[in-house]
C-alpha cells in the first residue's frame, strides 16, 4: 500500500490474500472461544482490503517454465516496464 503513495508507481504481481487487521480472542459464557478482527484496513484510495486483498496494477503469475529455468519473471517484467516507459 505504501508503494501506491509514490508518484508514477506500478504494483506488479499477484493479489494478496486479504487477511489483514488484528485478531482479538473473546471468551464467551460456557468457555466458548471466538475471534474477531477489530480493525478496518483500507488502501490509499480508501477502499477496503479485508477479504479482497491488494490488487496489483499489473497481474503477473510465475510460469512453470520460468521457475524451471531459474528466472525471476517479476524482475524481467519490471525491467521491460522501466525500459518501455510503461
Amino acid at each position: 500500500m505504501s508503494l501506491r503513495n509514490t508518484e508514477n508507481s506500478i504494483v506488479l504481481g499477484r493479489p494478496s490474500a486479504g487477511t489483514d487487521g488484528d485478531i482479538r480472542i473473546i471468551m464467551l459464557p460456557g468457555k466458548i472461544k471466538t475471534a474477531i478482527s477489530g480493525l478496518g484496513i483500507f488502501d490509499p484510495d480508501k477502499n477496503p482490503t479485508q477479504r479482497i486483498g491488494l490488487q496489483p496494477d499489473i497481474r503477473l503469475d510465475p510460469t512453470i517454465e520460468g521457475i524451471m529455468e531459474g528466472r525471476d519473471e517479476y524482475i524481467e517484467r519490471a525491467v521491460e516496464l522501466i525500459k518501455g516507459g510503461y
